[in-house]
């Protein structure tokens, strides 16, 4: 059941951009079909002027390599051209959303090429970022160049803690300033948040909770895993209470998770069928906390590593909990595969690979 803002929100699109409203009210009947709309995270650059506690890109950016593996990411990067060719694919399955992420697009000197490379007038365009950057000159801008949506990450509603768990001091007063600027120039606007163990049981997240309902905001948490830089944090990871606590949050407030069923849809699982990440290096991986390929771009057409993905059986199938947060033998094998390795993603056969099976 839509709500009114949501309905107006869809009218306001549908005005704008007919193609792309089509395209997104497709989707209920592409997924009937036994088709995937996934969202694509598009990850062109790792640059970042943030070193967050939780963060599963940090070691595919430069300075991870360089501090930590003494090494040089010599691996061609993708370009504006091969943005062009993957919006045209995406387009011609009746894909529509793209999340341009990173690191921080807003210091990408080319984003408005980006944005441009994907094209605003065929693709739902939603910008991930820390809001350090984002004033009400910054909103304005990226309104006018094609933008529709931005994903604002606030990881604590007490000031100290969000600016500590982004080892950023001031960043919360950014957050607070961009939520403002984004509104104010007609984006739609999503925050999100990481939760750690035991934060979901907390007055702070209650408070977040309320802030986002009041505000007509969604809340999007994202479940700490054992990736990233949350490699050197397992006090961070969840348990199942903390999972099931947010599962009754949402009957209350306007708070939800990769797991939660929307407009009548219930994925589970959302690998492959609901989000894939597109890497700096064309690798795409089935969800943005799995270190392992389906396939490389430039190697191989995005149908083909579409249906390769859902022909994993790690991937493919409905399952209702999250498979590198929740499925302890994954876990493992993401681990062990993933420990040594210089350069992430895993290529295609090497983390995944055509003889995977869940049985041994």
């Amino acid at each position: 059941m839509l709500t009114p803002a949501e309905k107006a929100k869809r009218s306001d699109l549908r005005a704008r951009k007919p193609y792309i409203a089509d395209k997104l009210a497709n989707i209920k009947n592409m997924e009937e079909r036994g088709e995937i709309s996934p969202i694509i995270r598009l990850e062109k650059s790792y640059l970042c002027n943030f070193q967050c506690s939780h963060c599963s890109a940090e070691y595919y950016m430069d300075r991870h390599l360089e501090k930590v593996l003494h090494v040089q990411d010599e691996r061609e990067k993708i370009d504006l051209a091969f943005i062009r060719n993957l919006s045209k694919q995406a387009d011609e399955l009746g894909l529509a959303r793209f999340v341009i992420t990173g690191g921080e697009p807003l210091v990408m000197r080319d984003l408005d090429e980006v944005v441009e490379a994907i094209d605003p007038d065929k693709h739902y365009v939603i910008l991930d970022t820390n809001g350090w950057f984002l004033d009400d000159a910054k909103a304005q801008h990226l309104k006018a160049i094609g933008v529709e949506k931005i994903q604002l990450s606030l990881d604590s509603f007490i000031e100290e803690e969000h600016d500590s768990f982004r080892n950023k001091k001031g960043s919360y007063k950014r957050v607070m300033r961009a939520i403002d600027a984004s509104l104010n120039a007609g984006l739609n606007l999503l925050l999100s948040t990481v939760l750690i163990k035991g934060r979901a049981h907390t007055q702070e997240f209650i408070d977040l909770c309320e802030f986002c309902t009041e505000k007509g905001v969604g809340l999007y948490v994202s479940y700490a895993k054992p990736t990233g830089s949350c490699t050197e944090h397992p006090e961070f990871v969840i348990t199942k209470a903390d999972a099931d606590r947010v599962r009754e949050l949402e009957k209350k407030y306007s708070v939800f998770t990769h797991m939660t069923p929307s407009y009548g849809s219930y994925k589970g699982c959302i690998t492959v069928k609901g989000i894939i990440t597109v890497t700096s290096t064309g690798e795409i991986t089935p969800c943005p906390y799995i270190d392992f390929s389906i396939g490389n771009l430039k190697e191989t057409p995005l149908k083909d590593i579409l249906e390769r993905g859902m022909r994993n059986p790690w991937l493919g199938p409905h399952r209702p909990d999250c498979l590198i947060g929740e499925d302890e033998k994954f876990i493992r094998i993401h681990t062990e595969k993933t420990a040594n390795a210089k350069f992430l993603p895993l290529p295609w056969g090497e983390g995944f690979s055509d003889n995977d099976s869940l049985f041994d």
